[in-house]
Order: structure tokens, then C-alpha cells, then sequence
């Protein structure tokens, strides 16, 4: 099957020293995901790949590498959503599950099931029951200290030092935002978003932040009508700003209009930056990656923006030789959490013969809760 994923290892400060190694993240990330696809898969399948290779690289802020709680202990959050059946899966502040975004995905798929005396399948899951559900449907399941990496552990204890030395409990400037995410469509034109993420450093127990949130972590919508495009869309940045904004739908709904740059720049400041929502908030951290695309000619564009000093993207079609990899920078001078840049690149894919036929069938097919 082809298809074009693209991924992103947060929005936040990537240092310069470590540039080379967040492209090879991205790199193979994407190389993942366009495997996946050429064995038949689809965008949620490629989506589930891409993030699990970023969950298990100590580089990002989820999975393995995670940010630490208060008390030192990993709980991750993820979320995926299928553009097709508009189903979503999320589990949060969930500790010992090596994979995140697997459960999250398990979930998602499983929203068609149809279980005894009424009852309704769950969509998100969080702490102990979570970890449970997970172990029943035979997740790997870990000791809590085999998901603390060095650099997590360093970063709690400097955390800790300037606690004690400037009382600034939960200043984001000082917890690494490298959330992941990743957004497909694939030949049939199936659209998928996911998102992962070990939330802020030295956060509350229990805590759960956007990655896990319905409609601010992640967002994707097939084209009903042939007329408005299929859009899909994950975020980055300080969970609670994401969350209070809803930016994940916000942003793909801005795609729909004639021009998608020009309605990603005015989502981040209306929306974000200007939202009546964080009237009480003087630095708003959040990033967007998203993509429109149609399926009447089989072309999109992909799209970031952020407000955050760096924003790290990789993307690839499963018809190009190698992956590209973007650190995108807001302007020299420009002090982040109070203005946003937004940039994109277009692509294409070749679609399966009658696509919009498959898409009708395929949903009515879930929806009546048939496999």
C-alpha cells in the first residue's frame, strides 16, 4: 500500500548538539511507518510504527526516556484516532506498559465490540486499570525502572536542585517537551493521527495531559463529501495550554478553508495565542502537525506550527527513497510562547481504484461492529 507519514519529536528546544541524533529518530520513525504500509498496512497501523520507534528512543519525552513524576516514577500518556471510523483510543498516566500507543491503538480498534448486559467498550483508560487492561490483552508490561533513562533521571535531579534553589515548581522552561506524534493518510485515503508523551517533569501523580485528551492530542477526519478534504493533526507543547484550547481539532478544522498555511497561522493565534481560554497564562507552549489532503487527485500538504523556540519533523512517502527531517525555528529575536511560525511542504500519493467506494464500505462495515 503507499502512503505519506510524518512524525515529530516535540515541540520544545532541541539543542544543536543533539540535532543529528533527533533526524535519526525521525529517520527511522518514518522508515517504520512506510514498511509498515508496503506490507499491507494501513494509516493506523503506520502511525502505531512510527510512534513506537519514538517511544523507544531515550531521546523523546515518551515511552522509554519519559519524564519523571514528582515522586521519580514514569506514567505515560497516548492517544490514536482512526479518520475513517472517527474512533479513538487513549490510555493515561499509565505506568510499566513499554508501548503506550499500542494500548492506545488496542483500544481504538476495539470501540466496535459489542460486550454483554450493555455494556460499552472504553475508549480511554488510565493508571492501574489501564495497566491491567493492558496485561489482558498480552502488552509487553515492565518494571517501572526499565522505562527510566539516564537522561530522564538527569533531568529529574537538576529539576529537583532548582526546585529547592528557586521554588519553581512545574516551570515548563525547565521540563524537555519532546512529546511525539505522528499523522498518516494511506492509498485508500484513510487518514490517522497519534500522539505519545511522558507529560512535564516532576508532574502530579495521575496527572494526565494532552496525549491522552479527546480532540487536543490528536484529530482525523476522512473526506465525506469529496469536496472538503481528509485532515489529520497531532500537538506538542505544555499539555494543559493544548487541553484548554482543544488544538489538535482546532487545528485540522483550519485546513478546510481554501488556504491550509494561512489557516494553521490564524488557528495558532486565535485559537491559541489569543484564546479567551488561557486568558491567565503569559507564555502559551504548543506546536501543530497536520496535513490535508484530497482524494480526488491524490495530493496534500503538510503543515507545522509552533510557538516554541524549535520544532523537530520528519516525513517520507512510501514512493521516495529516504526520509526528510525539519528542526524549524521561530525567527532570531522572536521569544517563544508569544508568536507562532507556520510552514509546510506538499505531497502526493497514488491512490487504490476507487477509493471513496472502499472508504463507504469499510465504514459501514465497522460501524454494523463486523472485523
Amino acid at each position: 500500500m503507499n502512503g505519506f507519514i510524518a512524525v515529530h519529536c516535540g515541540a520544545g528546544y532541541h539543542s544543536d548538539l543533539l540535532k543529528k541524533e533527533y533526524q535519526k529518530t525521525c529517520y527511522a520513525a518514518c522508515r517504520k511507518a512506510v514498511h509498515a504500509l508496503k506490507a499491507g498496512g494501513n494509516a493506523v497501523d503506520a502511525v502505531e510504527k512510527a510512534i513506537i520507534e519514538l517511544e523507544n528512543s531515550s531521546l523523546t519525552n515518551a515511552g522509554y526516556g519519559s519524564n519523571l513524576s514528582w515522586e521519580g516514577s514514569v506514567e505515560c500518556d497516548a492517544s490514536i484516532m482512526n479518520g475513517q471510523t472517527l474512533h479513538f483510543g487513549a490510555c493515561g498516566a499509565v505506568s510499566n506498559v513499554w508501548n503506550p500507543i499500542t494500548l492506545a491503538k488496542h483500544l481504538c480498534l476495539r470501540q466496535c465490540e459489542s460486550l454483554s448486559l450493555g455494556r460499552v467498550p472504553p475508549c480511554i483508560l488510565t493508571g492501574q486499570g489501564a495497566k491491567t487492561w493492558a496485561e489482558r490483552m498480552g502488552l509487553e508490561i515492565v518494571d517501572n525502572k526499565k522505562m527510566i533513562s539516564a537522561r530522564a533521571f538527569r533531568n529529574y535531579k537538576h529539576c529537583k536542585r532548582k526546585l529547592k534553589k528557586y521554588s519553581l515548581q512545574n516551570d515548563i522552561k525547565f521540563s524537555p517537551l519532546d512529546t511525539v506524534g505522528a499523522i498518516c493518510v494511506d492509498s485508500n485515503g484513510i487518514v490517522a493521527a497519534g500522539a505519545s508523551s511522558g507529560g512535564v517533569s516532576l508532574k502530579h501523580e495521575g496527572r494526565v495531559g494532552q496525549a491522552a485528551s479527546f480532540g487536543s492530542g490528536v484529530w482525523a477526519m476522512i473526506s465525506r463529501d469529496g469536496i472538503k478534504p481528509s485532515v489529520a493533526a497531532c500537538t506538542s507543547g505544555c499539555g494543559e495550554h493544548l487541553i484548554r484550547t482543544q488544538l489538535a481539532k482546532n487545528t485540522a478544522e483550519s485546513l478546510l478553508g481554501p488556504s491550509p498555511v494561512i489557516g494553521l497561522d490564524k488557528c495558532l493565534k486565535e485559537n491559541f495565542l489569543e484564546s479567551p481560554f488561557l486568558w491567565d497564562v503569559q507564555e502559551r507552549f504548543g506546536g501543530s502537525l497536520a496535513l490535508t489532503f484530497n482524494p480526488q487527485v491524490g495530493e496534500g500538504e503538510l503543515l507545522w506550527g509552533h510557538t516554541t523556540k524549535t520544532m523537530c519533523i520528519g516525513y517520507m512517502s512510501t514512493e521516495s527513497s529516504k526520509p526528510k527531517c525539519v528542526i524549524s525555528y521561530l525567527p532570531p529575536k522572536v521569544e517563544s510562547g508569544y508568536k507562532a511560525v507556520v510552514s509546510g511542504v506538499p505531497f502526493k500519493v497514488t491512490l487504490q481504484p476507487n477509493p471513496v467506494l472502499q472508504w463507504e464500505i469499510k465504514t459501514e462495515v465497522n460501524l454494523n461492529g463486523s472485523h
